[in-house]
């Protein structure tokens, strides 16, 4: 008897729901991150033409070779005092400060070396990358643009460029800005990878998998890639192809977890179980201590009806995290597969009003007092359930079908209208309301709140018909029951 509301399967299709997060891209950070320690590098260096300061820079960059990165900054400072037009000593200060965190006196130093030669490309790119560190998009971006009028085939500007404007959404800017890049470099795989990724977020997935099919012609084993495209596939419901890819990577990486994860999941989705449970269970050998694989574990022996496994995993998760309710809402389902009641309500019991699966596990919970035949006791606890968590529309509702289904009417109309009380524009509780009273044959006061209910919202589906079929019934407003339905 399959009680519990949650599909548990859909448990590993979550990252499928919709586009899925891309090399575990963190939400407003591009996918090239600036480095100004590295521009910094790139950079040819002019080196200071006075003698004293030449020498003061040099014990500088000897100081810095050993570690001493303060008696460094030190000589560099006594070789600015001696050469303070030279930019590339402010700039190598820049640097220096950037390796002591000190960003805006990093930011300070690189525009006096701008004074000095506004065009000096080092600078410029210095201060890109610290205020894209700084979340200064605007900032960076004219740092970066400037970079361009100097330098029209610098590479570092194209790609910080095009990353910063997919950062804000500013989806053509960063396709425009690559794809100049491509004609300087036609076969960067950088370029190519970072291209299919933005036509990931415009959701254009065909030419997404081009550039990702582009970049993977001259690098065929290029994991990232790889996996970009294996996600490109399903989010264009291709499993096998993406399949395929994902078992590519494990050649290449067997300890790829996510490549294995994502694989798992797709045998699952294809109700593939034991082949998904080969995959977990590879995944377990490496880290046996991982919780959330043995939750996936347990869930794809509930769905094989291996309810002891099952148990069994789900209570080793428990053991360690006690507060997992999602995982003892999995054990109660497991319980309630096993025919063991009694343990699967005490499991539902231990479900907190804070969490998000409470009134789930109440209903469950009274599904099983149904099949016992103890709804007074299904009553108490839901009543209970109000009491700890008042303002929840769902428990009210749930309280009132109980009294439905025992055919006390205006017992389930009162507990509606209580639920009322704590939010009167509950359009569920106003339907059932509609619905109670159509019941009770309160033909007007069904109108009202259906009518309330679409006041709420003009599109509820079920609201619309009601309505509608009521008005067809009994012959009236025909034309607007038309409308309705």
């Amino acid at each position: 008897m399959k009680v519990f509301v949650i599909s548990l399967s859909l448990f590993f299709l979550e990252a499928c729901a919709g586009i899925p997060v891309f090399q575990k891209r963190e939400k407003g950070r591009p996918p090239i991150q600036p480095n100004p320690m590295k521009l910094q590098k790139t950079q040819k260096k002019t080196l200071p033409s006075n003698p004293l300061a030449y020498y003061h820079f040099l014990l500088s960059q000897l100081k810095l070779r050993e570690g001493k990165v303060d008696e460094a900054i030190e000589d560099l400072k006594e070789a600015i005092a001696r050469d303070a037009k030279e930019p590339s000593l402010h700039v190598e200060l820049a640097t220096l400060y950037i390796h002591k965190g000190l960003l805006n006196e990093a930011i300070e130093e690189s525009k006096t070396a701008l004074l000095y030669d506004p065009d000096d490309v080092s600078a410029h790119l210095l201060l890109g990358g610290l205020y894209s560190i700084l979340k200064k998009v605007p900032l960076a971006i004219a740092s970066y643009k400037k970079v361009l009028e100097i330098d029209p085939q610098n590479r570092e500007s194209h790609l910080f460029l095009s990353s910063l404007y997919e950062d804000t959404q500013d989806y053509d800017q960063a396709i425009q800005i690559l794809k100049q890049f491509l004609k300087i470099e036609p076969n960067s795989v950088m370029g190519f990878l970072a291209l299919g990724r933005i036509y990931i977020s415009t959701k254009s997935y065909e030419l997404a998998k081009q550039y990702f099919l582009k970049a993977l012609a001259i690098e065929p084993h290029l994991v990232s890639v790889l996996m970009d495209l294996g996600m490109t596939y399903e989010i264009q419901n291709e499993p096998e192809k993406a399949a395929e890819v994902y078992k590519k990577i494990l050649n290449l990486d067997p300890d790829n977890k996510k490549a294995r994860s994502r694989l798992g999941q797709i045998f699952v989705k294809k109700k593939k179980f034991d082949e998904a449970l080969n995959q977990f269970q590879e995944m377990q050998k490496s880290d046996s201590e991982d919780l959330n694989i043995r939750t996936k574990i347990g869930l794809i022996y509930l769905e094989q009806g291996k309810l002891d496994q099952a148990i069994l995993e789900f209570n080793f998760v428990l053991a360690a995290n006690p507060k997992d309710d999602r995982v003892r809402y999995y054990l109660g389902a497991a319980y309630v597969e096993k025919d063991a009641f009694d343990q699967a309500i005490s499991e539902f019991k231990k479900i907190p009003p804070e969490s998000a699966l409470f009134t789930d596990s109440r209903r469950n919970i009274v599904l099983i007092l149904k099949k016992q035949n103890k709804m007074q006791e299904g009553i108490r606890i839901v009543e209970e359930s109000i009491q700890a968590k008042p303002n929840e529309g769902d428990l009210y509702l749930l309280l009132a079908a109980i009294f439905e289904n025992e055919n006390q009417l205006e017992k389930a109309l009162a507990t509606l209208n209580r639920g009322l009380e704590k939010n009167q524009n509950d359009e569920e509780i106003h339907f059932q309301i509609g619905a109670l009273y159509d019941k009770m044959e309160y033909f007007d006061k069904m109108v009202a709140e259906m009518k309330e209910v679409l006041r709420l919202n003009p599109n509820h589906a079920n609201a619309l018909n009601y309505l509608g079929y009521s008005y067809s019934e009994r012959g009236i407003q025909l034309e607007e029951a038309l409308k309705l339905i």
